[in-house]
């Protein structure tokens, strides 16, 4: 027992692990063409003449990731798990598909290679991409944009934060931490996370607005601290300004599931969990759309009648991780376009096994 616990901890990304066995010339029909194209054996597991060589690199990847377990002789959920974690990933795009060929069943993908140097397209806007070294860092083992910015995934503290004061957007960046902080006058001592600094309302022309901005602002010290774990987004209170939350969707933002967030508490924002189960539900046309984005509102109500671009502080969080899984089940489930070549095969119950299964970064 002890060391099937150790395999599944030094479990490797699908990724990397995948181009090393293809490079390994130890599986037959499995191998490089050219630099970034490849070929993987693709029979049909209905067909006759399958042998345990085409089937091998499925094996191997079940073996590895820990689902040989639950399914020790099924070889046609060897080649399911094997198929999900390959389109699941954005580093492989399949150029042609040999697997109905009657003399020799196989696929040819590409390999995606990163950029040396991925910009983030904010046009004017301010971007955040590291904080001081007197800030909080995620641990060597946590760092954020090695594995998932190598591989052009979005990890699961991954996340899209924008700030707007009334329509205009004053601010918006990109972060990759488990810890972040919205203040405004606090002292650097007392900083938990890497720091997001709500802008001066110079630039606004409206005088009313600037008045009623700064009053807010000036009642904003420490703020609020957001927490990503494996369960979900969290969100904790710690200054007398009221902060006001809703996943709902900007044109049902006045619903009465936005909430008020009590000071001093550390309180959930958005289950993963639940997010994976309302979007299983979806993508089988049970439901409809499910809600990741986080909308933040500084100082006002959300329920008083008013839309969201008619408050005077609010802060959108968007988890790229979320947005992911949700744009592919639309083109899967939602689009009635599952098959063989496009599959999100959602079958866990938690997005961290999900991640995990997949061997994508986490914050476990």
């Amino acid at each position: 027992m002890a060391a099937m616990q150790g395999s599944a901890v030094c479990k490797p990304q699908f990724g990397p692990w995948l181009i090393e066995q293809v490079e390994s010339g130890k599986y037959e029909g499995l191998r490089m063409i050219d630099n970034d194209k490849f070929r993987i054996p693709w029979k049909h597991n209905s067909r006759r003449d399958l042998g345990d060589a085409d089937v091998k690199i499925f094996k191997a990847w079940a073996v590895v990731s820990g689902k040989i377990n639950e399914h020790p002789n099924d070889k046609a959920k060897w080649k399911t798990n094997f198929r999900c974690a390959l389109h699941w990933l954005k580093t492989f795009e399949m150029l042609e598909d040999h697997s109905k060929d009657p003399d020799d069943q196989h696929k040819v993908y590409r390999i995606i290679r990163p950029q040396k140097s991925q910009q983030w397209d904010t046009g004017s806007q301010q971007i955040i991409l590291s904080a001081p070294s007197n800030y909080y860092t995620p641990p060597p083992d946590q760092q954020p944009y090695t594995t998932a910015q190598q591989w052009n995934l979005p990890a699961l503290w991954d996340l899209e934060i924008s700030i707007s004061y009334r329509k205009t957007e004053v601010l918006k960046t990109r972060l990759c931490s488990p810890f972040i902080q919205f203040h405004y006058q606090c002292d650097p001592s007392e900083l938990r996370g890497q720091p997001i600094r709500f802008p001066s309302t110079e630039g606004l022309t409206d005088q009313k607005q600037i008045e009623y901005t700064n009053r807010i602002l000036d009642s904003i010290q420490r703020g609020l601290l957001l927490e990503v774990d494996q369960y979900g987004i969290y969100g904790f209170r710690q200054d007398d300004c009221k902060v006001f939350v809703s996943t709902s969707d900007l044109s049902e933002i006045q619903s009465p599931e936005a909430r008020k967030l009590d000071r001093n508490t550390r309180e959930l924002l958005l289950s993963f969990d639940e997010y994976l189960r309302d979007l299983m539900d979806y993508k089988e046309n049970r439901r409809g759309s499910p809600d990741y984005t986080i909308y933040l509102c500084f100082g006002q109500k959300l329920l008083d009648g008013k839309p969201l671009e008619r408050k005077l502080i609010t802060v959108k969080i968007v988890p790229l991780i979320c947005r992911e899984l949700h744009e592919r089940a639309q083109m899967e489930g939602a689009s009635s376009l599952c098959n063989e070549s496009i599959s999100l095969q959602i079958s866990h119950n938690s997005l961290f096994e999900l991640i995990n299964s997949l061997g994508l970064p986490s914050v476990a």
